[in-house]
């Protein structure tokens, strides 16, 4: 039974987990989605549920032969622009439509699967599922409107600013951001506010009912900016270690990295879960056997 990386094969961490896999007898494939549907086939029947990758090196991997998939990363898709902008729309469309439908229903273990991803997107959504757990988290406001904006930098005169659904590092809030001309821009997107939190970052690794901590020390706001954080195993409270456990429950994760920031009171507030989470450089620096309860999560075991 074959375990399936979704990700290109120049991956650092789809090729670590691969390594790993195999190192244990393990048979593995990559499928990118980029290779769709240029150069990778697949047939889907759903009754009954049946169907197979043709992946690029010409190779038909059966469904019923997979035996769960680590979702490292979704890139785009492989369609081509034709005279005709409607049709390229309807290939784009269809394109979508019947890969995201094997993502959706492909009866494997996923390591993360659909609704977990589709949450990670949706952060405001994922944070307000988060504050229902009664888990503190930052007082924060997404939204696009100027006037909002303001009064929460009112309130919080020590505040970030970041993207809403992600993919840029963290900023602290200065009054130069606050500029009519720069308030403009809300027209065009809109933004997250938070408060910023005082105290330690803290990642927590969580793989099935395993929960791994450590502290990250470092001098910059966003430690994914600190090119050598100093980073130490930490043995969580178990109230604090139950609360992770029921976050990735909440979130549909199996596998997640989530960042907390620990309070001089010692209050752990909750920033964000990652569905697919770097851990090479944690692993390295902490000691901890990340890799190990990934590819157990993987195997079933």
């Amino acid at each position: 039974m074959t375990v399936l990386i979704l990700s290109d094969e120049g991956d650092e961490h789809a090729l670590h987990v691969a390594s790993c896999l195999q190192t244990r007898g393990v048979p593995v494939k990559f499928l990118n989605s980029e290779d769709f549907p240029a150069r990778c086939r697949l047939v889907l029947r759903p009754q009954p549920w049946d169907g197979a990758l043709l992946l690029p090196g010409g190779e038909r991997l059966p469904f019923g032969e997979i035996r769960s998939v680590y979702w490292r990363t979704l890139a785009g898709f492989s369609t081509t622009v034709l005279p005709d902008p409607e049709q390229t729309l309807i290939a784009e469309n269809d394109t979508r439509s019947l890969f995201e439908s094997l993502l959706m229903e492909l009866p494997v273990r996923w390591v993360n699967g659909w609704e977990a991803y589709q949450l990670h997107q949706r952060k405001p959504a994922a944070l307000a599922r988060v504050a229902r757990l009664g888990v503190p988290v930052p007082d924060t406001l997404f939204g696009n409107d100027a006037e909002a904006i303001v009064q929460f930098a009112q309130k919080h005169p020590r505040c970030i600013f970041k993207p809403v659904q992600g993919g840029a590092f963290t900023e602290r809030l200065t009054p130069d951001h606050l500029t009519p001309e720069n308030l403009q821009s809300l027209t065009l997107a809109p933004v997250t506010l938070q408060e910023e939190v005082q105290g330690q970052d803290v990642r927590v690794f969580v793989a099935g009912e395993e929960v791994l901590a450590c502290e990250i020390h470092s001098h910059s706001l966003d430690y994914r900016e600190d090119p050598d954080p100093k980073i130490v195993p930490l043995q969580l409270p178990e109230q604090v270690r139950h609360q992770c456990l029921a976050i990735a429950r909440t979130l549909h994760l199996l596998w997640t990295g989530m960042d907390f920031r620990r309070r001089e009171d010692g209050t752990y507030v909750f920033l964000e879960a990652n569905p697919s989470p770097m851990f090479l450089g944690f692993q390295q620096r902490s000691g901890l056997p990340l890799d190990e309860h990934l590819v157990r999560l993987l195997l079933g075991e």
